[in-house]
């Protein structure tokens, strides 16, 4: 097949939505298969280049953050990607666009659809369905709702990373045709390593995340040797370092670290605990990258995190300081079970979440979306 990859984010570009659609571009490529991705620019990116056997294009849109796009810079991009879209795909005819996100992607592959017949899927991320965010875009989703029923309701297929967000789309768009795959993890760049005593959080710094219940937590607990290592940027940053000030325990701030960069991955592999204390969540990445490892994961009792984690974590409520609190004191004080939940939780991700059988799932509804075309209506 010749696929026609959608993403605003794609790395270094963006977070876990962006990172997932690149290992689901590649595995595209490695089962045989012509990918290219038209995603956005940023500062001194290149417009064009091969990544991993995947042709990646990034069109520019003015976007001012690595980690997060605002409504009008989607549009802007949905605006000038659609005409690149067009051009490409009178030149080169690919079989089938695949969009991730609902809006902005999914614009773009409805009026592709509109002008040439091509037909789409989307995988929703999160951010893009009504409902999902409490603190942003609730304006932007009540000014767009008609036009995103329609996007939703035109898709051959609509993925959902998690059964919570399939749930949400299915009130806007009861009848819309679509199913549960879940994001795949790169298994092998996130292998585990010598476990140290240090406690990794990754995420986009916004509220949402929930890092500030953590660090009220923690702030007074003092853990000898142990480390607190913060991965992330965003706009709640010097809220949460404030409260920060005062730890008792050392915190390291290492900024914004693309996916792909082999310092990410060597957190992961001496983290000895993951935490993601986030008030909701579709299919986290930061988790399956946690998880595979072999971090004793401690996330919140919400949405798509038990999908994830199943029984090989800690589970806590959203917005729990207390709990947070007793999680890590549990766990710091017992480094064997540590152990014991890290290579179980190492063990469902190569077993549920290994990036090819992923793909697969993904190629087999991208087939179907191909066939029914075929048949007809």
């Amino acid at each position: 097949m010749r696929i026609l990859v959608l993403s605003h984010e794609y790395p270094p570009v963006g977070g876990g939505a962006g990172a997932s659609c690149a290992i689901l571009s590649e595995e595209y490529v490695a089962a045989g298969h012509d990918v290219t991705v038209l995603t956005m620019g940023h500062a001194s990116l290149p417009s064009e280049e091969t990544i991993n056997g995947v042709r990646v294009l990034r069109q520019p849109c003015g976007r001012k953050r690595w980690e997060m796009a605002s409504p009008t810079e989607g549009l802007i991009w949905a605006r000038r990607a659609w005409r690149v879209a067009l051009g490409l795909h009178r030149r080169q005819r690919f079989d089938i666009t695949h969009a991730h996100f609902v809006m902005p992607a999914g614009i773009v592959a409805r009026w592709l659809q509109r002008s040439t017949k091509l037909p789409y899927v989307i995988t929703p991320r999160g951010s893009d369905v009504p409902g999902y965010n409490r603190e942003r875009l609730k304006l932007a989703h009540a000014l767009a709702r008609p036009w995103w029923k329609h996007i939703v309701r035109h898709a051959c297929w609509v993925i959902s990373p998690s059964s919570s967000l399939l749930e949400l789309i299915q009130v806007q768009a009861p009848t819309v045709r679509a199913l549960v795959i879940p994001n795949g993890v790169n298994t092998i760049r996130f292998a585990p390593g010598t476990k140290q005593k240090r406690i990794l959080l990754c995420s986009r710094l916004v509220e949402r995340k929930g890092f500030q219940y953590f660090l009220q937590g923690v702030r007074d607990l003092e853990f000898p040797d142990w480390q607190i290592d913060i991965v992330g940027s965003g706009p709640y940053q010097a809220t949460l370092q404030q409260l920060a000030v005062n730890s008792k325990t050392p915190i390291v701030w290492h900024g914004r670290i693309d996916n792909q960069d082999p310092r990410l991955a060597a957190l992961y592999a001496q983290a000895t605990i993951c935490v993601l204390p986030s008030e909701r969540e579709n299919c986290p990445v930061a988790i399956l990258e946690g998880m595979t490892a072999a971090c004793a994961v401690i996330t919140t009792n919400v949405t798509g995190n038990p999908e994830v984690v199943g029984d090989c974590g800690y589970l806590v409520p959203p917005r729990d300081a207390e709990a947070l609190r007793a999680a890590i004191l549990f766990l710091v004080n017992d480094e064997a079970l540590c152990r014991t939940l890290g290579a179980a939780a190492r063990q469902r991700a190569l077993e549920k979440f290994e990036p090819a059988q992923i793909a697969r799932r993904n190629l087999e509804v991208l087939s179907d979306c191909l066939d029914r075309q075929e048949v007809g209506p």
